[in-house]
């Protein structure tokens, strides 16, 4: 049975949660005579086939937002309003003691899941477009090195457990090329990016007057591939949300995970180059070092993964992998000990890649890529990309505030103090 909507005089639209498992949302195969699975985006509709969920989706799309309720559990920019104007070109930019400045979004009030995308959600947004614009940065602000680190570990498991040994004559060998040359080695870059302020997110709730630092641009990860003939090249799937918009036509990439039962997306981040050269790229500054790499970490060659093998064609846990010595890369890669909520975080992305790999590998889909996808920038209309907004006031009032601090003068507890005082008194 799908979502039902039910009017309220008091509180709008309500989608009610799916209440039983009975029939297909698409063709109403049901139950009895189908294996119905959940859409693994909202979990409020049910396919019997990935060919339903695909032949529903146009319609399914417009209500499928539940992946914004999962996130909102854990980021307050999508459960509360945003009553400064963030908008490009504009906008108050935030510094703090550390010598880290972002742009700053301002919270006040919880707003309900269907106001996402509405001047209800960002009230004074120059348009639809820059609303959705950074809706999607928010969503895209992830757990960089997790995703970076799972990618890889599944790259290893799918396609570095195979043999064309006499055991098994008929299993393929499947290997990574780049224009002919094998991967020799593949890993994780641990570095920077130079991000204008301007470009980068931070969020202060006025309800509970506290700050949350969106992604960092001084920790940021990407993946490196040499090739056998010497060259080398980086992949970041993870700029988005410092507002760099490399987007890569998805589309005919992938038939959809009927593991996961996702129909597949449109488009995706990513943005594929040369090691130090951006050269084509449409900005002002081609030719400008935007990555800055301070170390790099094998995956492919670590001898902690030797024994990392796939043992199930259907990777629902990760008692496949030895998580111990994941969290030990993690902690390579990052400089520090991981954190329990770093550990829980990697232990549900992991699988949730493998099944999309290993499903990619089963089927072939990998034969159906483009040679060269369609590569394109979301740009706002009129945005400035690339200037830095600078609120004299702001500048002045924090770096007083940064020194007192640093001399002792005031404490953290002063300090945040003195920030809400302002901010409550601007907003």
């Amino acid at each position: 049975m799908a979502s039902e909507q039910v009017s309220s005089a008091q509180s709008g639209a309500i989608y009610l949660p799916i209440e039983s498992l009975d029939e297909c949302a698409y063709c109403h195969e049901t139950a009895q005579n189908a294996k119905l699975r959940l859409c693994t985006s909202c979990a409020e509709v049910l396919y019997c086939s990935r060919g339903c969920q695909k032949a529903d989706w146009k319609s399914h799309k417009v209500n499928c937002v539940v992946p914004l309720k999962r996130i909102s559990n854990e980021h307050p920019a999508l459960s509360h309003r945003i009553i400064n104007s963030p908008n490009p070109n504009s906008g108050d930019i935030f510094s703090f003691p550390n010598g880290e400045s972002a742009k700053l979004v301002v919270l006040q009030g919880s707003v309900p899941m269907t106001s996402l995308r509405s001047a209800e959600w960002w009230p004074t947004a120059a348009s639809a477009a820059i609303r959705d614009k950074l809706l999607r940065r928010i969503l895209y602000e992830r757990p960089v090195l997790q995703i970076n680190l799972a990618a890889c570990i599944a790259l290893v498991s799918q396609m570095y457990t195979t043999t064309s040994s006499g055991s098994t004559p008929k299993k393929r060998r499947i290997r990574l090329s780049y224009n002919g040359s094998p991967i020799s080695d593949f890993g994780i870059i641990h570095g920077s990016m130079a991000i204008c302020p301007e470009d980068r997110l931070t969020y202060y709730n006025t309800d509970t007057q506290t700050f949350r630092m969106g992604q960092s641009s001084n920790n940021h990860y990407w993946i490196y591939f040499t090739t056998l003939s010497g060259k080398e090249r980086w992949l970041d799937c993870n700029a988005y949300n410092f507002n760099f918009c490399s987007m890569v036509d998805a589309e005919n990439c992938s038939k959809g995970s009927e593991i996961s039962g996702h129909p597949g997306l449109d488009s995706v981040p990513a943005f594929f180059f040369a090691s130090g050269s951006i050269e084509g790229l449409p900005m002002p500054t081609i030719g400008q070092r935007l990555w800055n790499p301070r170390k790099r970490f094998s995956i492919l060659r670590d001898p902690r993964l030797k024994d990392l093998v796939l043992t199930s064609a259907h990777i629902d846990h990760c008692e496949f992998h030895d998580l111990s010595s994941v969290y030990d890369i993690m902690s390579d890669i990052s400089g520090h000990e991981c954190s329990d909520l770093t550990k829980q975080i990697m232990k549900k992305i992991l699988p949730e890649v493998l099944q999309h790999i290993h499903f990619n590998m089963q089927t072939r889909d990998y034969l159906n890529f483009p040679k060269e996808p369609r590569t394109f920038f979301e740009i706002n209309p009129g945005e400035d990309t690339y200037s830095c907004i600078d609120d004299e006031e702001l500048k002045i009032y924090y770096k007083k505030l940064a020194r007192k601090l640093k001399k002792g003068k005031i404490t953290p507890d002063q300090y945040q103090q003195a920030v809400s005082s302002f901010l409550r008194d601007r907003y």
